[in-house]
């Protein structure tokens, strides 16, 4: 069996904690600016991708880590938050939340409001879909400039996970066609979003009980000498309600080679007892299974990975067909997304 590296940065999170605590009296002390720029020099070193802000004052204070919305760079943050250690006065939490009012911003001297940017949306392969338009002229030189702004703004409203794992692809109207555009104003528009993620995608976030429904599935897919390989897919269609939670956004994969009925009956056993043991305080749920080539693979989104990779390990030396895992940080769940309709 495959053995799999879940934790490869611990020692940075070690570091970055322990020399935090060491300085957090002489942090107290600093105005909000000082504090932001301490935090940061205690931060890049370590972990280059990510940042540190501040909201409230000092002496208690909540420290914010953001990756300024790069997705490749969620997992890292979301480990390094999740080890935080419990120290007195201050609150660590990950990625920009969402503001709770409209607001404007201004950037090389132009300015707009979350009033002036409108917004359309549409489901679109389990996420959302964006268009965005503007309410006031803008003019030809500054079109780039302010579309650049909107994305930002997006980026406030939803906040930083939201954006970054649930919008699809954004695209903006042409500058001749704002006037008819008949888009929602940005501040209208969380609510608008939260219900086509809610009930147009079905992503409630409620874990499935009971029996789940499956749906069965065949494709195709070239090979490197040009050949046609066929897949058959069973998707976990209960799964879909699960879609995006921040809590489930590693993929563990199982695969096992099936030659016979015999093997088959095995890995299926080998299955239903991962999922079990899985689904156990809602730590996992069986997003798909695909069978191509001989070789049975059977997909997960987890809580736990190193929880998972035990469980999947002990169940392996029980039986006589090698398991091949693989983990992967797949927020968006790409993998069970390019099997929905």
């Amino acid at each position: 069996m495959s053995t799999v590296n879940t934790d490869p940065r611990a020692a940075a999170r070690t570091a970055f904690w322990q020399a935090l605590s060491e300085r957090l009296d002489s942090l107290r002390a600093m105005s909000g600016h000082e504090l932001v720029n301490a935090l940061n020099e205690l931060l890049q070193p370590l972990f280059p991708n990510l940042a540190a802000e501040v909201l409230g004052d000092p002496p208690a204070f909540k420290l914010v880590l953001t990756a300024h919305g790069a997705e490749e760079d969620f997992e890292e943050l979301m480990a390094l938050v999740q080890s935080a250690p419990a120290l007195p006065q201050l609150e660590v939490e990950a990625f920009r939340q969402r503001m709770r009012e409209g607001f404007s911003m201004r950037m090389n001297d132009f300015e707009l409001a979350t009033t002036d940017v409108l917004v359309k949306h549409e489901p679109y392969r389990g996420l959302v879909a964006l268009e965005i338009g503007f309410a006031k002229p803008i003019p030809m030189d500054m079109q780039d400039h302010a579309r650049h702004m909107s994305m930002i703004m997006l980026d406030h409203i939803l906040g930083e996970y939201d954006f970054a794992v649930k919008v699809g692809p954004v695209d903006h109207v042409e500058a001749d066609a704002h006037a008819d555009f008949d888009g929602v104003p940005l501040d209208d528009f969380v609510r608008l979003f939260d219900a086509c993620w809610r009930d147009d995608l079905g992503h409630t976030g409620v874990f499935p009980v009971g029996e789940h429904a499956w749906s069965g599935l065949t494709a195709t897919r070239e090979a490197e000498d040009g050949s046609e390989i066929e897949m058959v897919v069973m998707r976990n269609d209960a799964a879909n309600a699960l879609l995006g939670r921040a809590d489930l956004g590693h993929r563990l994969s199982a695969a096992i080679s099936v030659d016979s009925g015999e093997e088959l009956d095995e890995a299926r056993v080998y299955e239903d007892r991962l999922t079990a043991l899985l689904q156990t305080h809602e730590n996992g749920c069986c997003t798909h299974v695909v069978l191509e080539e001989g070789v049975r693979t059977i997909h997960f989104h987890i809580a736990h990975p190193e929880a998972a990779i035990a469980h999947a390990q002990s169940l392996q030396a029980e039986s006589e067909l090698p398991v091949t895992l693989d983990l992967a940080f797949d927020p968006t769940w790409k993998s069970y997304r390019i099997w929905l309709a």
